[in-house]
């Protein structure tokens, strides 16, 4: 290995490849939307309330789609 010196440190990339903030921030309460799960994790969802503080729920409407509503802000 080689020490080197005065190598700048990268901007952090997104913990996340789906950020789904913005869709959340436009919500308001008690509004829904649907969502393909072999498309979309429902982990990323909950993430993204979470970071914003944001209650949501998630239940399944089919074999392969699912419905995501806010609960609260």
């Amino acid at each position: 290995m080689k020490v080197e010196k005065d190598i700048p440190i990268p901007p952090k990339k997104s913990r996340s490849k789906n950020n789904y903030v913005p869709l959340l921030r436009g919500m308001e309460v008690g509004d829904s939307f649907v969502f393909d799960r072999e498309e979309l994790r429902t982990n990323s969802f909950y993430v993204s309330a979470q970071r914003l503080g944001y209650k949501i729920t998630v239940r399944e409407i089919d074999d392969n789609r699912s419905r995501v509503w806010l609960l609260d802000k």
